[in-house]
């Protein structure tokens, strides 16, 4: 009886863990193949919007996402991460992004950009 008892906790803690972490995993995205990642989170939401600067690669350039929201559809924001390979910078929150991508600077060259990818809301 005690072998079913934690196998049951076990299997229903295993839920909420999977549960819990499902929202953090939902964003959409503009990639660059060998750069990273553009990734807006929470575009379905007004004035929750956030946008994540995701660097894939263990080069020394940084990276950084360019974006437009709808609150200012005029306005290019650009969020850099110079932190390296495997790590994420993230912008305030905001209204919707109407559009979002990726860029790798370059020294001394034009820097690399993805196309800009339109994202729902």
């Amino acid at each position: 009886m005690m072998k079913q008892r934690v196998a049951i906790a076990t299997s229903v803690l295993g839920f909420l863990v999977l549960a819990g972490a499902a929202p953090a995993l939902a964003y959409q995205t503009a990639t660059l193949s060998g750069t990273g990642q553009a990734r807006v989170y929470d575009n379905s939401t007004a004035n929750n919007a956030k946008v994540g600067a995701w660097d894939s690669t263990s080069d020394s350039n940084p990276v950084y996402a360019q974006y437009y929201r709808n609150a200012s559809s005029g306005t290019q924001r650009n969020l850099w991460n110079k932190l390296g390979s495997g790590t994420e910078a993230y912008s305030g929150t905001g209204s919707w992004v109407i559009k979002a991508r990726i860029c790798e600077s370059q020294m001394a060259q034009p820097d690399d950009c993805s196309v800009y990818v339109a994202m729902s809301h």
